[in-house]
């Protein structure tokens, strides 16, 4: 009869046992990690909270919030934190490993010494509805530990305020400030130069412009003149157009009118209008330009007459090139022996 109770007895001790075993392997502890183990004030440290639970986060959650075994959260520093001002939370992500489960909890600390945490819902965080959940559960209680944050100062022993630093400045940018400053005084000195002598060269200016306009004229008469050559006309009206291209040039080039003066008389009205300070190559060049007005206007006047062909009232064969050559050199005569004279 003893050895039959003891039987028994072995029998119910070594089911529960059994029992007890399977029953603190099923009910596996947490664990938490500081990573990295020692965190300063101002740094980025991260919780790693291991943990098995019956459900399922990942089928139940917002599937846009997950990505392969990574499950987004969105907590704050409100959420977890007893002292929200103490810490600031910059990311959180739960990660399915196996069977079990790891969040991961980024934050930044803004004060030293121990930073407590609050106990919070992981179901609610992922907005889990307690409809979802298994039978017999209520959610997912997450209880982490406190962390301690150490001051830098204090574990270098640093008590005295360091001197401050100059600014870091970029490679060779101080050789580019020397450039810039010099390059400011220059353009400085320039604009002092040119505030100074603005009546010089405002005066220049007029100087040159004026020498432009006096070559424009006389290049533009000179391709009218050519014009003329290839343009099918009567020696009438060449003789005609000739005058008005002359005409047009002397009165831009001596500054005078010289429409309504006859032809012999150009020369004349020129000598005056430069107070006769022309040098002899000029002068020359006067007699030949009223030659040919002369010319010009015997054919304008005399064509069609009945002694035109006795007193060659037309052109000869190359005379017309010969007028244009010759309106050339007188051009060129008088740019250069009138340039003071205007």
């Amino acid at each position: 009869m003893k050895k039959r109770m003891l039987c028994v007895l072995s029998f119910f001790l070594l089911l529960f046992f059994a029992f007890g075993q399977n029953e603190s392997s099923s009910r596996e502890q947490p664990s938490q990690v500081m990573v990295p183990r020692d965190v300063f004030i101002g740094d980025s440290g991260q919780i790693q909270y291991s943990f098995k639970s019956p459900v399922d986060f990942f089928s139940l959650a917002d599937p846009s919030l997950t990505s392969d075994d990574i499950l987004e959260l969105s907590l704050s520093s409100q959420d977890i934190m007893e002292s929200p001002e103490d810490c600031l939370v910059t990311d959180s992500v739960l990660i399915r490993t196996g069977v079990s489960y790891r969040l991961c909890i980024t934050f930044i600390p803004w004060k030293t010494g121990t930073v407590r945490f609050k106990e919070f819902d992981l179901c609610r965080i992922c907005g889990i509805s307690a409809e979802s959940l298994p039978p017999d559960e209520a959610g997912c209680k997450i209880a982490l530990e406190p962390v301690s944050i150490l001051s830098l100062a204090e574990k270098l022993d640093a008590r005295n305020i360091k001197p401050p630093k100059p600014p870091l400045v970029l490679p060779n940018t101080q050789f580019f400030l020397w450039i810039s400053v010099i390059f400011s005084a220059l353009l400085f000195a320039l604009f002092c130069t040119v505030c100074l002598r603005f009546p010089q060269i405002v005066r220049k200016w007029k100087i040159i412009k004026g020498k432009y306009s006096l070559y424009r004229n006389a290049f533009r008469a000179k391709k009218k003149l050519h014009a003329l050559l290839k343009t099918e006309m009567n020696d009438k009206d060449f003789a005609e157009k000739w005058q008005h291209i002359m005409r047009e040039y002397s009165g831009f080039r001596f500054g005078s009118q010289f429409s309504s003066v006859a032809g012999k008389n150009i020369s004349m009205k020129i000598y005056q209008v430069t107070g006769g300070l022309l040098n002899s190559s000029a002068e020359e060049a006067l007699e030949s330009l009223s030659c040919c007005f002369v010319r010009t206007d015997y054919i304008r006047f005399a064509a069609g007459s009945i002694d035109a062909e006795e007193h060659q009232a037309s052109f000869e064969k190359d005379e017309r090139m010969s007028i244009v050559s010759e309106s050339d050199r007188i051009i060129d005569a008088l740019e250069k022996g009138g340039a003071d004279d205007n």
